[in-house]
């Protein structure tokens, strides 16, 4: 039953995705001024090492699966569509849809409105695994959101309604977030660095889909986070921080058996380079949280990795991760895990 059920969806599945090829390509045809855009990601992973109980795990999955289609519609008007899978996790999915607006009022300001995922956080990484900032504060909602970008200088405000909040507060349009970064950029040296806000950290997607009491909680705080990424010739830093400004009740969030306060951060070094006539990366991370043990974070990690461009538009990656758990006394297994991955991805 189980395999006629997968069968059917895939089914529907292929047959979506031709009916939108099949609207689609008319228009391409017929109207020179619609530009659309195809494009996808395919990684193919395998996995292996030991968990925290030390017994040996191993994987091979088809890790992710992307499609992005985006359509200008006039100089000023925009879309955007993502499908996503991820084996064991997602499903095929619609995971962002929006429309954009540029130049309101002849102003360098656009309006984004839609499912998306919102700039809480910045995340770049030159691992195969998500960072800890990822994992902890990644938030996808449907919003509208206000950015601009002058000179060195960008913004972003955006509103949504979320699935959760106070006990006194009413079921509405509530929770806001900001962001706000410089870049400087020239031939030898580049640096992008920023501050972003979110008004209730538990809509982050990690946190809501972790609480222990509903939609409706006792506390909501906010969230703060931190990047600064620089480039200079080959050498990439990467330092970021991300957390609550505030501790969520112990009934919704706990740690240890109080209030839960949960923070994450990534500091990585990564230098490209030729190995054997191929472009390559090499590069080193260290991670860590706090007061996340009910997240399932780690309480530390280092991981090492090397990507290398086979050919165009293709790389094989390896990564070595070990994660250290919090401790016993802090309601951890005080056990680590070593995993090693490899990644053979495609773009299109």
């Amino acid at each position: 039953m189980t395999g006629n059920k997968r069968a059917s969806r895939s089914t529907i599945t292929i047959a979506a995705i031709s009916a939108l090829s099949l609207l689609i390509s008319p228009y391409a045809i017929a109207d020179s001024a619609y530009e659309i855009k195809i494009s996808g990601v395919v990684e193919i992973e395998a996995t292996g090492g030991r968990t925290t109980d030390g017994s040996a795990n191993s994987d091979i999955t088809l890790a992710t699966v992307e499609i992005g289609i985006d359509t200008t519609i006039t100089d000023h008007v925009s879309a955007h569509l993502l499908l996503l899978h991820e084996e064991d996790d997602t499903e095929l999915e619609l995971d962002e849809g929006t429309i954009t607006l540029s130049e309101l009022g002849g102003m360098p300001i656009a309006m984004t409105a839609g499912q998306m995922y919102v700039p809480f956080g910045h995340f770049e990484s030159h691992m195969i695994s998500d960072p800890l900032t990822l994992e902890l504060g990644e938030t996808r909602e449907s919003v509208v959101q206000f950015e601009t970008e002058v000179d060195n200088f960008y913004a972003a405000i955006y509103t949504f309604k979320g699935a959760t909040r106070q006990a006194n507060e009413s079921d509405r349009v509530k929770s806001i977030g900001a962001n706000i970064g410089f870049t400087i950029e020239n031939d030898s040296f580049n640096l992008d660095s920023g501050i972003s806000y979110i008004s209730n950290m538990a809509e982050t997607d990690t946190i809501e889909g972790t609480i222990s009491n509903g939609t409706t909680l006792s506390e909501t705080p906010a969230g703060i986070a931190l990047h600064a990424i620089m480039r200079r010739g080959p050498l990439t830093m990467i330092a970021e921080y991300i957390g609550a400004n505030d501790s969520f009740s112990t009934a919704d969030l706990a740690f240890n058996g109080d209030k839960a306060e949960p923070d994450a951060y990534n500091i990585e070094a990564g230098f490209e380079l030729l190995l054997f006539g191929k472009e390559a990366t090499i590069a080193l991370a260290a991670q860590g949280s706090s007061e996340a043990q009910a997240l399932n974070l780690p309480e530390s990690r280092l991981l090492g990795s090397i990507n290398v461009a086979l050919r165009q538009q293709t790389s094989l990656g390896f990564e070595w991760a070990k994660s250290d758990d919090y401790g016993t006394n802090e309601g951890g297994s005080g056990r680590s895990t070593d995993m090693v991955t490899a990644q053979i991805a495609v773009e299109f």
